[in-house]
């Protein structure tokens, strides 16, 4: 018996039919092709990322201090003092980093920032000063620069229990255009003091940071 043609285009649609459903409970959605021209955006991984240092062909690169300025107001040249985390404080906080950079915004501002180990946050006055002197003896300290920037913190060392320094006596130059370094004129009897050379006076502001404590100095360019 001879099938019409009809009935047998019928049944061949029928088993393509079945064959594709059966494909679909275990196929993969295959990646999508990404367009002509497009970039394609990385997935967030929580880890935090970190600025590069600047670098100009022949100079050594400029260092990037963290975090960012803060836009309210322009700073001041007058005395600046920070409240320690507790009136009155009491304790001693170690300093445990020390290190300055430069930032972008605004016009451009360099940054000195003091880390302490552990949540307390000592009290200090941020001055210019005439000149830098030792504390204890008293003999000049040579400060490179036309002004002085002075940090003075009461209530920390900058040192271990076993006497043993946790930052260096100096510090370089970032690479900006005001701090031409800086210089420990004192880590005694609970009082650090660092005097930093300017190439004259500028607009400074202070802020503190928790998570790790720090106290910021950002000075205008």
């Amino acid at each position: 018996m001879r099938i019409p043609s009809s009935l047998s285009l019928l049944a061949a649609g029928l088993v393509l039919l079945a064959a594709a459903c059966g494909d679909d409970h275990n196929s993969k959605e295959a990646p999508s092709a990404a367009a002509p021209g497009a970039t394609a955006t990385p997935r967030a991984t929580g880890a935090s990322t970190q600025t590069a240092a600047t670098a100009t062909p022949g100079k050594a690169p400029t260092a990037l201090a963290d975090g960012t300025i803060d836009p309210l107001g322009g700073g001041q040249q007058t005395p600046w003092t920070v409240k320690g985390s507790t009136d009155p404080f009491s304790g001693v906080a170690v300093v445990s980093a020390l290190r300055a950079g430069v930032h972008p915004e605004q016009g451009g501002w360099e940054r000195i920032v003091f880390e302490f180990a552990g949540k307390d946050r000592p009290p200090a006055v941020v001055q210019y000063v005439g000149k830098a002197d030792a504390c204890g003896s008293g003999q000049a300290v040579a400060v490179q620069g036309t002004a002085i920037l002075e940090v003075a913190i009461t209530g920390a060392q900058a040192h271990d229990n076993a006497g043993k320094g946790t930052i260096p006596n100096t510090l370089a130059s970032p690479g900006g255009k005001v701090i031409n370094g800086g210089v420990s004129s004192c880590d005694f009897e609970g009082r650090v003091t660092w005097d930093f050379g300017m190439n004259g006076k500028h607009n400074f502001k202070v802020t503190t940071l928790t998570s790790p404590t720090r106290i910021v100095i950002d000075i205008e360019q």
